[in-house]
């Protein structure tokens, strides 16, 4: 982007049309670039009107938002699209929805109203289709004194069983962070900055005390779900955020509780990971309730995801290998596949996986790996299998090193 204007002016647009959005509705998570007739079902069981595509309130669809803003400062920390008042004020909205969703079980809470919101949903609690959603629309009961944030919807747009959405929660306390220093560096907002720091630490206290159970076989692991009243969901999905990605989310983990949730994640104990073989290539990796039409399915974003996290240069390759192998000759990442016969998958294109295996080959090398090149320039993720971790950062890597960090000596031989 940086050598690309034309790129950056389309992710700076991108910045903007999605503050026009949040302003329209802050609770959807899709919308359309056309205003859509829809059916009196889909207005009010749906939620759907005018831009919004699908009203199914995900945590992190906001956390995605902030993420974008925050790495374009990064680069264009003069830009004139992170001054404006649109794009400062859909920020302000989102943290407000946040902290309102605190306290979601109490329909008598502060729901965000007044001249920043459009949509005609706002000022009233959220509520979705009952069939998705129990109690009429509201969901399972949840603690209001937990800290944590309400999330209806998983980022696979699967309804929550627990309301708290731990990965998710755990993405909003890093954007949120980054948000404090965009207010006070571009915007000059203290109100905006106190209420992100402050609704910060709370969902990161929450997290501390409720987002951690007690496993008999791991120890204490993250739980995927929770509803702060002492009932947990153990598993992960493929869809990021997961437990999986909170080192590439760039949340300070517990990394002796991570080491735990990595164990627990990749065992028999999390109901969708799942192992399988075909044309002499095993496959393992961690499925999603929502392709649950394909057995054993396993989705590439969490194969990819597994070496993004990963500072082991033979376990990337090894992954990028079974990723090529596992997309059935069609050159593009599906969404899941069969891991018994990889020519059965769902999704014949999806950007997502597609955009973040370009990312795991980027991990790899800067530059296309050419003999005149010499050695690979790594780049090196926090891995959980180091207790030390390190930043990403480029350090040069050669044959003998990679060698020398493979986990076991099957990946030596399948290497």
């Amino acid at each position: 982007m940086q050598l690309d204007n034309k790129l950056q002016r389309i992710v700076s647009g991108l910045i903007l049309k999605t503050a026009r959005f949040i302003r329209f509705d802050p609770y959807a998570n899709a919308f359309s670039n056309k205003i859509q007739q829809f059916s009196k079902h889909d207005q009010t069981i749906l939620g759907r009107h005018g831009y919004i595509a699908t009203w199914n309130y995900e945590l992190d669809s906001a956390c995605y938002y902030m993420r974008m803003i925050y790495f374009f400062y990064k680069n264009f920390p003069n830009h004139s699209i992170l001054k404006m008042k649109e794009v400062h004020d859909a920020v302000s909205i989102m943290v407000d929805v946040w902290i309102a969703e605190q306290k979601h079980e109490d329909d008598s809470a502060s729901i965000p109203n007044g001249t920043l919101f459009d949509c005609v949903h706002c000022g009233k609690p959220y509520r979705y289709n009952p069939k998705e959603l129990k109690r009429n629309g509201k969901g399972t009961k949840t603690n209001s004194s937990a800290g944590l944030t309400w999330s209806g919807f998983r980022p696979s747009d699967d309804a929550c069983v627990y309301g708290y959405l731990i990965p998710a929660n755990m993405f909003a306390v890093v954007v949120l962070g980054y948000m404090e220093e965009i207010a006070t560096l571009i915007w000059n907002d203290d109100i905006l900055v106190t209420k992100a720091h402050k609704l910060r630490i709370e969902i990161e206290e929450g997290i501390t005390r409720y987002g951690i159970v007690q496993h008999k076989t791991y120890g204490k692991i993250y739980a995927y779900e929770v509803d702060g009243l002492g009932n947990s969901l153990l598993m992960d999905d493929a869809n990021v955020p997961s437990l999986l990605s909170v080192p590439y989310l760039g949340y300070e983990y517990d990394e002796e509780v991570f080491a735990n949730t990595k164990r627990f994640l990749f065992s028999k104990d999390n109901p969708w990971f799942h192992r399988g073989k075909s044309g002499g290539v095993e496959y393992q990796g961690i499925g999603s309730p929502h392709t649950h039409f394909i057995p054993s399915s396993i989705w590439p974003m969490a194969m990819i995801m597994e070496g993004l996290i990963s500072n082991n240069i033979t376990k990337k390759v090894i992954l990028v290998e079974k990723l090529m192998s596992s997309s059935a000759g069609t050159g593009w990442m599906h969404e899941s596949f069969n891991p018994n016969n990889p020519k059965r998958f769902s999704r014949p294109w999806f950007c997502w996986p597609d955009s973040l295996f370009a990312e795991l080959v980027m991990s790899l090398t800067d530059l296309c790996p050419q003999p005149q090149y010499g050695k690979y320039a790594v780049k090196e993720w926090l891995d959980l299998d180091d207790v030390s971790g390190s930043e990403f950062m480029a350090i040069e890597e050669d044959d003998d090193d990679a060698e020398s960090e493979s986990e076991d000596e099957d990946e030596e031989e399948e290497r």
